[in-house]
């Protein structure tokens, strides 16, 4: 799965094409790693890669919520992750599996870059992933908010910079569109069934 500044940082692009600005919003783009395992997007999921279901999240969330647009958000962003980005990277490989784990320090290393690049106002979203109005791990959401704010320096492994950035570019794209088809569609049928 992507790191919290991917996800923040799609959350922003996709937020403009969406006219959403909320804390909510964000809190709800964090919130599937953040939650207790037994409440996690990781239980419905398919393959090797734990890719999410994103037809059962679109069937089940009530998209006229920000907190559950944001919740979207971030299960596309790990579907086309991991069913397309990873695979054009390691097509036999899973990189998140020992001893090849060294994914997630690729993340760390990442970080920074990612932030000033996209230009992401980490402070504010400190303050909006502070509180969260439903039951999170709390160590969890500490360890994210910590890995958000990071700034380590290294050489990665598995992930190249540009093409991760590009990755999120053009993602963010593709999810604003998927996501106003989804988010027309509930509207039309609750409008239509009132």
């Amino acid at each position: 799965m992507p790191n919290i500044s991917a996800h923040m940082i799609v959350a922003k692009e996709v937020s403009k094409s969406l006219g959403i600005n909320s804390f909510d919003y964000y809190r709800g783009n964090l919130l599937p790693d953040i939650m207790k395992e037994k409440d996690s997007h990781h239980r419905l999921v398919y393959g090797p890669l734990f890719i999410p279901d994103v037809k059962y999240f679109v069937e089940n969330l009530d998209l006229s919520k920000d907190i559950n647009i944001g919740f979207l958000v971030h299960i596309l962003l790990d579907y086309h992750y991991l069913t397309e980005y990873i695979p054009s990277l390691y097509p036999n490989r899973n990189i998140f599996e020992e001893p090849t784990k060294l994914v997630y320090k690729d993340y760390d290393y990442l970080n920074n870059s990612l932030v000033e690049r996209f230009n992401l106002d980490v402070n504010t979203l400190s303050k909006a992933l502070a509180y969260f109005p439903v039951k999170v791990d709390k160590k969890k959401l500490k360890f994210n908010i910590r890995c958000l704010n990071q700034n380590t320096c290294g050489k990665t492994t598995y992930l190249n910079f540009d093409s991760f950035a590009n990755f999120l570019s053009e993602v963010s794209i593709i999810i604003s569109e998927e996501m106003m088809e989804y988010v027309s569609k509930y509207r039309d049928m609750h409008v239509r069934t009132r």
